[in-house]
Protein backbone atom coordinates (compact mmCIF):
# COMPACT_ATOMS: atom_id res chain seq x y z
CA UNK A 1 0.00 0.00 0.00
CA UNK A 2 1.05 3.71 -0.68
CA UNK A 3 1.42 4.53 3.13
CA UNK A 4 3.10 1.43 4.24
CA UNK A 5 7.16 1.93 3.63
CA UNK A 6 8.12 -1.17 1.40
CA UNK A 7 10.63 -2.69 3.59
CA UNK A 8 12.84 -5.53 1.83
CA UNK A 9 10.17 -6.65 -0.21
CA UNK A 10 10.70 -9.68 -2.51
CA UNK A 11 8.36 -10.80 -5.45
CA UNK A 12 8.65 -14.31 -6.60
CA UNK A 13 7.72 -15.03 -10.24
CA UNK A 14 6.19 -18.17 -11.07
CA UNK A 15 6.74 -19.69 -14.65
CA UNK A 16 3.01 -19.94 -16.33
CA UNK A 17 1.21 -19.31 -19.30
CA UNK A 18 -1.88 -19.79 -21.49
CA UNK A 19 -2.76 -23.00 -23.39
CA UNK A 20 -6.08 -23.96 -25.02
CA UNK A 21 -8.18 -21.53 -22.81
CA UNK A 22 -6.26 -22.96 -19.78
CA UNK A 23 -3.36 -21.09 -17.26
CA UNK A 24 -0.70 -23.17 -16.49
CA UNK A 25 1.48 -22.09 -13.23
CA UNK A 26 4.32 -23.84 -11.95
CA UNK A 27 5.12 -23.12 -8.30
CA UNK A 28 7.51 -25.78 -7.77
CA UNK A 29 11.33 -25.59 -8.58
CA UNK A 30 11.51 -28.13 -11.40
CA UNK A 31 11.29 -26.52 -15.05
CA UNK A 32 8.24 -26.06 -17.05
CA UNK A 33 7.32 -29.05 -19.09
CA UNK A 34 8.30 -28.65 -22.66
CA UNK A 35 5.16 -29.58 -24.15
CA UNK A 36 1.71 -29.99 -22.02
CA UNK A 37 -0.77 -32.43 -23.58
CA UNK A 38 -3.64 -31.12 -25.10
CA UNK A 39 -6.81 -31.01 -23.42
CA UNK A 40 -9.14 -29.72 -26.44
CA UNK A 41 -11.86 -32.11 -27.35
CA UNK A 42 -11.77 -34.80 -29.60
CA UNK A 43 -12.06 -33.51 -33.66
CA UNK A 44 -15.63 -32.77 -34.84
CA UNK A 45 -16.41 -31.75 -31.26
CA UNK A 46 -17.74 -27.58 -30.30
CA UNK A 47 -16.92 -26.49 -26.84
CA UNK A 48 -20.69 -25.42 -25.57
CA UNK A 49 -19.79 -24.24 -22.17
CA UNK A 50 -16.80 -23.32 -19.85
CA UNK A 51 -17.83 -23.24 -16.30
CA UNK A 52 -15.68 -22.41 -12.96
CA UNK A 53 -17.37 -24.08 -9.94
CA UNK A 54 -16.13 -23.56 -6.05
CA UNK A 55 -17.34 -27.16 -4.22
CA UNK A 56 -17.22 -28.13 -0.37
CA UNK A 57 -15.57 -31.79 -0.61
CA UNK A 58 -12.25 -32.97 -1.43
CA UNK A 59 -10.43 -33.03 -4.61
CA UNK A 60 -9.62 -36.98 -4.35
CA UNK A 61 -13.19 -37.30 -3.47
CA UNK A 62 -14.26 -35.61 -6.31
CA UNK A 63 -12.17 -37.39 -8.74
CA UNK A 64 -13.25 -40.56 -7.50
CA UNK A 65 -16.77 -39.95 -8.11
CA UNK A 66 -16.34 -38.71 -11.52
CA UNK A 67 -14.22 -41.71 -12.56
CA UNK A 68 -17.31 -44.06 -10.48
CA UNK A 69 -19.96 -44.00 -13.07
CA UNK A 70 -21.93 -47.18 -11.70
CA UNK A 71 -23.83 -44.61 -9.68
CA UNK A 72 -25.03 -43.39 -12.74
CA UNK A 73 -28.46 -44.84 -13.01
CA UNK A 74 -29.26 -44.71 -9.25
CA UNK A 75 -27.83 -40.51 -8.75
CA UNK A 76 -28.49 -38.92 -11.94
CA UNK A 77 -31.98 -39.92 -12.13
CA UNK A 78 -33.38 -36.46 -13.44
CA UNK A 79 -30.31 -35.25 -15.73
CA UNK A 80 -28.09 -37.47 -18.35
CA UNK A 81 -28.76 -40.46 -17.01
CA UNK A 82 -32.71 -40.44 -16.80
CA UNK A 83 -34.78 -42.96 -18.35
CA UNK A 84 -31.44 -45.73 -18.44
CA UNK A 85 -32.06 -49.07 -17.33
CA UNK A 86 -30.37 -50.58 -14.26
CA UNK A 87 -28.06 -53.33 -15.72
CA UNK A 88 -27.52 -56.44 -13.75
CA UNK A 89 -23.92 -56.85 -13.82
CA UNK A 90 -21.60 -53.35 -14.65
CA UNK A 91 -17.85 -53.45 -15.82
CA UNK A 92 -15.01 -50.91 -16.77
CA UNK A 93 -12.66 -52.37 -18.98
CA UNK A 94 -8.82 -51.15 -19.56
CA UNK A 95 -5.33 -51.82 -20.41
CA UNK A 96 -3.72 -54.09 -17.88
CA UNK A 97 -1.21 -51.28 -16.96
CA UNK A 98 -3.33 -47.55 -17.95
CA UNK A 99 -5.54 -45.14 -16.86
CA UNK A 100 -8.47 -44.82 -19.38
CA UNK A 101 -10.62 -47.42 -20.45
CA UNK A 102 -14.45 -47.83 -21.06
CA UNK A 103 -17.79 -48.80 -19.08
CA UNK A 104 -19.85 -52.02 -20.33
CA UNK A 105 -22.67 -51.54 -20.29
CA UNK A 106 -23.08 -47.73 -20.65
CA UNK A 107 -21.60 -45.81 -23.83
CA UNK A 108 -18.94 -44.17 -22.11
CA UNK A 109 -14.62 -43.77 -22.18
CA UNK A 110 -13.15 -42.37 -19.38
CA UNK A 111 -9.52 -41.29 -18.66
CA UNK A 112 -7.90 -40.15 -15.40
CA UNK A 113 -4.80 -37.59 -16.58
CA UNK A 114 -2.55 -36.71 -13.89
CA UNK A 115 -2.85 -34.98 -11.73
CA UNK A 116 -6.22 -34.19 -11.68
CA UNK A 117 -7.80 -34.38 -14.57
CA UNK A 118 -11.35 -36.62 -15.71
CA UNK A 119 -12.30 -36.76 -19.18
CA UNK A 120 -14.55 -38.33 -20.67
CA UNK A 121 -17.06 -39.31 -23.62
CA UNK A 122 -20.85 -40.22 -23.26
CA UNK A 123 -22.81 -41.10 -26.33
CA UNK A 124 -26.57 -40.01 -26.33
CA UNK A 125 -29.33 -40.03 -28.69
CA UNK A 126 -31.44 -37.44 -26.90
CA UNK A 127 -30.58 -35.81 -23.81
CA UNK A 128 -31.25 -38.43 -20.81
CA UNK A 129 -31.26 -41.39 -23.05
CA UNK A 130 -29.28 -44.31 -23.62
CA UNK A 131 -28.74 -45.17 -27.03
CA UNK A 132 -25.97 -47.91 -27.54
CA UNK A 133 -24.03 -50.42 -25.32
CA UNK A 134 -20.35 -48.49 -26.65
CA UNK A 135 -19.64 -44.91 -27.72
CA UNK A 136 -19.25 -46.69 -31.05
CA UNK A 137 -22.60 -47.74 -31.51
CA UNK A 138 -23.89 -43.85 -30.96
CA UNK A 139 -24.04 -41.35 -33.65
CA UNK A 140 -24.31 -37.91 -31.32
CA UNK A 141 -21.83 -37.87 -28.19
CA UNK A 142 -21.45 -35.45 -24.69
CA UNK A 143 -17.44 -35.10 -23.79
CA UNK A 144 -16.53 -33.39 -20.67
CA UNK A 145 -13.53 -32.58 -18.86
CA UNK A 146 -13.35 -31.95 -15.11
CA UNK A 147 -10.17 -30.25 -13.61
CA UNK A 148 -10.13 -30.44 -10.27
CA UNK A 149 -8.08 -28.09 -8.03
CA UNK A 150 -7.62 -28.20 -4.37
CA UNK A 151 -8.50 -25.08 -3.11
CA UNK A 152 -8.10 -25.58 0.64
CA UNK A 153 -8.51 -28.11 3.26
CA UNK A 154 -12.01 -30.19 1.86
CA UNK A 155 -12.88 -27.54 -0.67
CA UNK A 156 -12.56 -27.88 -4.53
CA UNK A 157 -12.18 -25.63 -7.79
CA UNK A 158 -13.75 -27.60 -10.15
CA UNK A 159 -13.13 -26.00 -14.23
CA UNK A 160 -15.23 -27.98 -16.15
CA UNK A 161 -15.73 -28.10 -20.20
CA UNK A 162 -18.80 -29.51 -22.21
CA UNK A 163 -18.45 -30.39 -25.85
CA UNK A 164 -21.01 -31.95 -28.34
CA UNK A 165 -19.93 -33.33 -31.68
CA UNK A 166 -23.55 -32.33 -33.19
CA UNK A 167 -26.15 -29.21 -33.53
CA UNK A 168 -22.81 -26.48 -33.26
CA UNK A 169 -25.60 -24.15 -33.64
CA UNK A 170 -26.81 -24.64 -29.92
CA UNK A 171 -23.81 -22.00 -29.12
CA UNK A 172 -25.02 -19.02 -30.94
CA UNK A 173 -28.56 -19.21 -29.07
CA UNK A 174 -29.20 -16.69 -26.52
CA UNK A 175 -28.73 -17.23 -22.91
CA UNK A 176 -27.51 -21.11 -23.89
CA UNK A 177 -24.87 -20.70 -21.69
CA UNK A 178 -26.89 -20.18 -18.59
CA UNK A 179 -28.91 -23.40 -19.44
CA UNK A 180 -25.63 -25.50 -19.48
CA UNK A 181 -24.60 -24.07 -16.54
CA UNK A 182 -27.54 -24.90 -14.59
CA UNK A 183 -27.95 -28.11 -15.97
CA UNK A 184 -24.05 -28.79 -14.83
CA UNK A 185 -24.97 -27.77 -11.52
CA UNK A 186 -27.95 -30.05 -11.10
CA UNK A 187 -25.65 -32.80 -11.99
CA UNK A 188 -23.14 -32.16 -9.61
CA UNK A 189 -25.82 -31.43 -7.06
CA UNK A 190 -26.79 -35.31 -7.67
CA UNK A 191 -23.06 -36.14 -7.13
CA UNK A 192 -22.53 -33.95 -3.85
CA UNK A 193 -25.11 -35.64 -2.08
CA UNK A 194 -23.05 -39.12 -2.37
CA UNK A 195 -19.51 -36.85 -1.73
CA UNK A 196 -20.23 -35.18 1.21
CA UNK A 197 -21.78 -38.54 3.02
CA UNK A 198 -18.42 -39.68 2.39
CA UNK A 199 -16.37 -36.79 3.43
CA UNK A 200 -18.30 -37.11 6.47
CA UNK A 201 -17.48 -40.36 7.11
CA UNK A 202 -13.48 -39.82 6.62
CA UNK A 203 -13.65 -36.95 8.82
CA UNK A 204 -15.04 -39.33 11.50
CA UNK A 205 -12.25 -41.49 10.75
CA UNK A 206 -14.01 -44.06 8.11
CA UNK A 207 -12.18 -45.73 5.37
CA UNK A 208 -13.96 -44.99 2.23
CA UNK A 209 -11.87 -46.36 -0.16
CA UNK A 210 -11.57 -49.72 2.06
CA UNK A 211 -13.60 -52.13 -0.12
CA UNK A 212 -12.98 -51.96 -3.77
CA UNK A 213 -15.69 -53.60 -5.99
CA UNK A 214 -14.39 -54.42 -9.84
CA UNK A 215 -15.65 -51.64 -11.73
CA UNK A 216 -13.62 -49.64 -9.43
CA UNK A 217 -10.46 -50.45 -11.67
CA UNK A 218 -9.82 -47.06 -12.58
CA UNK A 219 -10.36 -45.44 -9.03
CA UNK A 220 -7.81 -47.79 -7.79
CA UNK A 221 -5.49 -47.27 -10.08
CA UNK A 222 -5.87 -43.35 -9.57
CA UNK A 223 -5.56 -43.65 -5.83
CA UNK A 224 -2.55 -45.74 -6.18
CA UNK A 225 -0.81 -43.26 -8.48
CA UNK A 226 -1.95 -40.29 -5.69
CA UNK A 227 -0.39 -42.29 -2.59
CA UNK A 228 2.88 -42.77 -4.55
CA UNK A 229 2.72 -39.15 -5.47
CA UNK A 230 2.14 -38.38 -1.51
CA UNK A 231 5.19 -41.01 -0.43
CA UNK A 232 7.41 -38.58 -2.63
CA UNK A 233 8.23 -41.35 -4.95
CA UNK A 234 10.58 -40.76 -8.06
CA UNK A 235 8.94 -43.28 -9.99
CA UNK A 236 5.45 -42.92 -10.37
CA UNK A 237 2.48 -45.86 -11.53
CA UNK A 238 1.80 -45.37 -15.26
CA UNK A 239 3.86 -42.65 -15.65
CA UNK A 240 5.22 -43.29 -19.25
CA UNK A 241 1.28 -42.95 -20.07
CA UNK A 242 1.05 -39.73 -18.29
CA UNK A 243 4.12 -38.29 -20.10
CA UNK A 244 2.44 -39.18 -23.50
CA UNK A 245 -0.98 -37.63 -22.49
CA UNK A 246 -2.57 -41.07 -24.17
Amino acid sequence: MPSTKMLNVRIQSLPCFEQEGMVWIWPGDDPPKATIPSLLPPSGFTVHAEIVMELPVEHGLLLDNLLDLAHAPFTHTSTFAKGWSVPSLVKFLTPASGLQGYWDPYPIDMEFRPPCMVLSTIGISKPGKLEGKSTQQCSTHLHQLHVCLPSSRNKTRLLYRMSLDFAPWLKHVPLMHLLWSHFAEKVLNEDLRLVLGQQERMINGANVWNWPVSYDKLGVRYRLWRDTVERGSERLPFSNQAESGS
